[in-house]
């Protein structure tokens, strides 16, 4: 069989074309051989073909820690001009929520009314000052108006959550419920 130039630079080219096993978010407990590959390369002990919390553990930790997932996984998307959040909370919250809505903000991401920005990220890929989750972002922040945004984007991350709280109530914020109580 004779090589040629243009079968190993084609050959060089569907490498480069399949990405790798780390460019991609997993869900919990998929299973398939991409899982094993995925194993092998980030070096978990036990190689069983499914996503638990040690693989992802372990794929996060390889992909540069939750930051790094973050930025592999979903792209940055637009930033508005600087606000505080302070300023944000009173633009997207009605009066009798500002206090509640404030404590949420520092109870999840220790995000202050003068700050001008959070690029707080959780190991659950939750970002930014309400700690909205990454895998529901494009869907929420369009519907907030603000799709295409990035989610460490304030005035973004602001106008999502309080769509998320006038649409469905602060049941997105439980696991933080200890520190802010109930709204007001």
């Amino acid at each position: 069989m004779q090589v040629t130039l243009l079968s190993l630079l084609s050959l060089l080219l569907a490498f480069l074309a399949v990405p790798s096993t780390l460019d991609r978010e997993y869900g919990y407990y998929e299973r398939g051989p991409q899982i094993v590959k995925l194993q092998l390369e980030v070096g978990v002990e036990l190689v069983d073909g499914v996503y638990g919390p040690d693989t992802r553990s372990a794929h996060i930790k390889r992909v540069g820690g939750a930051y790094g997932a973050l930025r592999r996984w979903y792209p940055v998307g637009q930033r508005s001009a600087p606000a505080t959040l302070g300023d944000l909370v009173d633009e997207y919250f009605q009066p009798e929520d500002q206090a509640w809505a404030l404590r949420v903000a520092e109870c999840e991401s220790s995000t202050l009314p003068h700050h001008y920005g959070n690029a707080a990220v959780s190991p659950a890929l939750a970002a930014g000052a309400f700690q909205n989750l990454a895998k529901y972002w494009a869907g929420r922040s369009e519907a907030a108006g603000f799709g295409g945004y990035d989610i460490l984007d304030m005035r973004a991350n602001v106008a999502t959550a309080a769509r998320l709280f006038y649409d469905s109530g602060p049941h997105h914020w439980n696991p933080s419920r200890s520190c802010w109580g109930t709204p007001l």
